[in-house]
Formats: C-alpha cells, sequence, structure tokens
C-alpha cells in the first residue's frame, strides 16, 4: 500500500483550524505532528480524539517519563513499528532510559528478567498486554505499588495504545524518516 495521502488544503475551516491547533498544542512540547497523524488527518474528528489521548498520556500522565518511553519502545520493538521506534528514542534517552535497556530491547525485544528495576515490572505488565493476556495478581499489585493506581493503568492504556499506532503505522504505509536507518 502506498501512504495515505493528506493535503491541508483540503480540509473544511473548521478541520484546518483544528488541525493548527494540534500542530501549535504539540509544538508547544517541542514535539512534532506528522507521520501517521498526517493519515488520521483523512478523518479530522477521528484524529482530534487520537491526538487528545495521545497528548495526555505523553504530556499530563502520571507514570514516570523514563517508564513511558520504555513502554514505548517495547511496544514498538515488539510489533515492529520501525516509525514509532525512531520517533522515540532519542525521547527515551532524554528521559532517562538507560543505553543498555535500550540495546537490549533493540536486539532483543521485550524478554522478561532481562531488565532491572523498574523496568523489569514494566516488562511483566507490558509482556502480558501484548500477549493479550491477564496481568499476573502478584504483578498488578507490584505495578500500582510501584507506580501508583494511575501510573498502572496508563501503562496498560499505553500498550493498546501504541499497539493502536503499530496498526495505524502498517495499515497506511508510515514510514521512517528519509534516511534513518532500519532499527530492527
Amino acid at each position: 500500500m502506498a501512504q495515505l495521502p493528506f493535503d491541508p488544503t483540503k480540509l473544511s475551516p473548521t478541520d484546518l483550524a483544528s488541525y493548527q491547533a494540534m500542530i501549535e498544542r504539540r509544538r508547544g512540547q517541542g514535539a512534532p505532528f506528522g507521520g501517521p497523524y498526517s493519515a488520521l488527518m483523512n478523518h479530522p474528528h477521528l484524529c482530534g480524539k487520537v491526538e487528545d489521548l495521545g497528548f495526555y498520556l505523553k504530556f499530563q500522565g502520571s507514570l514516570p517519563r523514563d517508564i513511558y518511553q520504555f513502554a514505548v519502545l517495547s511496544v514498538a520493538r515488539s510489533t515492529g513499528a520501525a516509525f514509532e521506534w525512531i520517533d522515540h528514542v532519542e525521547h527515551a534517552e532524554a528521559a532517562g532510559v538507560p543505553a543498555s535497556v535500550i540495546a537490549a530491547l533493540q536486539k532483543d525485544g521485550l524478554m522478561v528478567g532481562a531488565f532491572a528495576a523498574p523496568y523489569d515490572l514494566a516488562a511483566k505488565v507490558l509482556a502480558a498486554t501484548l500477549a493479550w493476556k491477564d496481568i499476573p495478581q502478584a504483578v498488578q499489585d507490584q505495578s500500582i505499588q510501584r507506580f501508583g493506581m494511575e501510573g498502572f493503568v496508563e501503562l496498560v492504556v499505553l500498550s493498546g495504545f501504541y499497539q493502536m499506532f503499530a496498526a495505524i503505522n502498517q495499515g497506511f504505509a508510515i514510514r521512517p524518516p528519509d534516511g534513518a536507518a532500519k532499527p530492527f
């Protein structure tokens, strides 16, 4: 499939204003608005809903930023979503995810038992959600203790959110930037 085209000049005035507002809101956080969002803008109302959730999780959620970025990279690696990996790896480094953790994820994927705390606990949650299995009670309890109830819920939602983005990236042929090396 070829990439889904998007032409902002074909948006209605209302949708164009919404598009520009999303760009500015992300710009205010130092983040671009593109990639899968460009494909989603072919359905502006849906794109706005997806962006609202993504913005909340990324910029307003309670989950520690390093765990957030670890989750994104874990899902990207597990689903083969190269765009998401490339888009988030520098953010993961900036958030404090150790280079050794990033390298292990990139090389071997999400392997339970391969990471030090607190990434080991997040890996157990993500392994269950990526396999579409119940999270073991002990892991749930430990996660709530470590990340709080809201952080635990966000971790599970992040897994689903970035699995959705993997489907969007694949379904609409979202490619990494020109010249970017394939991460896996």
